[in-house]
């Protein structure tokens, strides 16, 4: 196999996830329901043809790579590390082709002395572990953490290091272990600080003022990730794991109090202007985060400035073109304003009939914004986590008055946006009703025993409330799969075994999302069990069982 047929290959690849993505978002517009119906036929027969498509090209490239000893020349190898790096820095890649890459470059790489080629791919490997430990933590985040960490300590030797590359691959792991990994939850806030301080050991030494010409962008970035630490930190060791295990995590007080100290330092030495402008967003929002839980101001000054800030720079946001969006990370700004304004209004003291208001026009800016975000440019893996987030986010469900209200939110938020599991659970809520309904009219007797009824009248006395269990169920059996929609998603080409692995994880990722409110707790053996056999003797996840659920009594 020649550089070329490696060029053309990944070229080909990148088209088919444009069409894919474009099919996608089709299916997202507003449109009438023959219009609709003709970009679900399109979509439908795009995948047909082209999964034989990509099945062939997948054949006939992936093996050769996958060979003890691939038949590539110096040429090959050296223009699939490139053509690799592209498709990790492309807008629309494939997490799991990445990974496989990624693997088959280190075992060619992993013995050589081309320092820049092995770094890149375990810059690679660390990324796509991060991603899936987004999903399922572990063995991900663990992996992560230890290709971040092999590439950050090579900034012991950051003067000898010739390789522009090489040298933003250090500053690209530094960030990413004080923030994304300290966030999910694999490296501890302890671990975070000793390595932020090594950041800044190397932001102060000799070898890396050499570079600030040469390079400005190392140096730039890494002040920027230093100093988006010190004003991040506080916020980080307060906070939880909203999605995964919603659990506390212990820091020292010591650490708490020194963490504390360099915040306050950094807000009290802050120039900012009159005017603030919309990429302020994560300063201000952070500012008041820590204003509030140290008792500088209390929740109704920091709604109150965060209100006025998101409804000031908002129009300016929206009319943000398709170049122009790149100036500011959209998502992080409509996420991070939307996150504080719901936090800040629970805790404040005006009457409940406001907050519920106030959280109604926050509700419709997220539905503007993911109608309007769609058709301008393509992030929808990270749209759908941040999406995720706000879908379950504890202090929301308090602006609730009902169940059903609250099945409604998640429904709109992350069950609409994937088509085929928004039609599949449609479908099955369908048949569940139209099913349960012939049961309970024609042998009450059948569901004795179920949901808590008694005798055959106790079914017919309880009909309404048995047939919404049933359709809410349906609608919410699947919301699991929400935080893998890449994968889901990837019709175009037959699934790895990392992929099959992820997927089977959705049931228990769907209890855990479930899990954070008392309404929705009544459906956490729904979403656990619905892949398991009836008599619990087969399915997934093993370690649940069925038979004893009180969803079956």
């Amino acid at each position: 196999m020649n550089s070329e047929q490696i060029r053309k290959f990944f070229a080909d690849y990148q088209v088919t996830l444009k069409r894919v993505e474009q099919l996608e978002a089709a299916m997202r517009i507003k449109s009438d329901w023959d219009t609709w119906c003709a970009a679900l036929r399109e979509r439908a027969e795009f995948f047909r043809t082209e999964y034989a498509h990509m099945n062939a090209l997948m054949r006939s490239v992936m093996p050769e790579f996958a060979k003890e000893e691939p038949a590539l020349d110096d040429d090959a190898w050296n223009q699939l590390q490139i053509s690799m790096m592209d498709f990790y820095r492309a807008d629309t890649h494939d997490l799991a082709l990445l990974m496989e890459l990624a693997k088959i470059l280190q075992k060619h790489y992993g013995h050589s002395n081309n320092l820049a080629a092995m770094t890149d791919v375990d810059l690679t490997l660390a990324y796509t572990n991060l991603e899936f430990s987004r999903i399922l933590r572990e063995p991900y985040g663990t992996r992560a953490k230890d290709y971040y960490r092999k590439i950050s300590v090579l900034s012991r030797n950051f003067g000898a290091i010739k390789e522009h590359s090489v040298h933003q691959a250090i500053v690209v792991a530094y960030a990413n272990l004080v923030m994304s990994c300290c966030v999910l939850g694999t490296v501890t806030m302890q671990e975070a600080f000793d390595i932020w301080e090594e950041m800044k050991e190397l932001q102060a030494s000799d070898a890396l003022a050499a570079t600030r010409e040469s390079e400005p962008d190392v140096g730039r970035l890494l002040d920027i990730f230093i100093e988006r630490f010190g004003t991040d930190a506080y916020a980080l060791a307060k906070s939880y794991d909203r999605t995964v295990e919603a659990h506390t995590r212990f820091v020292p007080p010591e650490l708490m109090s020194r963490i504390e100290q360099i915040t306050a330092e950094y807000y009290e030495k802050l120039d900012k202007p009159e005017e603030s402008t919309a990429d302020m967003f994560q300063i201000i929002t952070s500012q008041c985060e820590f204003d509030c839980e140290t008792g500088r101001r209390t929740a109704d000054e920091c709604w109150k400035e965060i209100h006025t800030f998101f409804r000031k720079t908002k129009p300016k946001v929206e009319q943000l073109g398709e170049v122009d969006v790149r100036e500011i990370d959209v998502i992080s700004y409509y996420m991070t304003c939307l996150d504080a304004l719901i936090s800040f209004l629970v805790e404040t003291t005006m009457p409940m009939e406001d907050k519920k208001r106030y959280f109604r026009e926050y509700q419709q800016d997220i539905r503007d914004f993911i109608a309007d975000y769609d058709t301008r440019t393509g992030h929808s893996n990270t749209l759908n986590n941040a999406l995720e987030e706000l879908a379950f986010f504890p202090n929301a469900y308090a602006l609730f008055d009902t169940a059903e209200e609250k099945i409604d939110y998640i429904f709109r938020l992350v069950v609409v946006r994937h088509c085929t599991a928004f039609l599949h659970s449609l479908m099955v809520s369908a048949f569940a009703e139209a099913i349960l309904a012939a049961i309970i009219d024609g042998e009450p007797a059948l569901m004795v025993g179920y949901h808590g009824v008694t005798s055959p009248e106790d079914v017919q006395a309880h009909r309404a409330e048995i047939l919404q269990f049933a359709h809410d169920a349906a609608l919410l059996h699947d919301v699991g799969k929400n935080s893998m929609l890449e994968i889901i998603e990837t019709q175009h080409r037959p699934l790895t075994d990392e992929e099959f692995g992820i997927i089977r994880s959705h049931p228990n990722r769907g209890g855990q999302y479930l899990s954070i409110d008392e309404d929705l707790a009544r459906y956490v053996d729904i979403a656990r069990g619905h892949h398991k056999f009836y008599n619990g003797k087969g399915g997934y996840p093993n370690d649940f069982d069925n038979t004893a659920s009180p969803s079956a009594s």
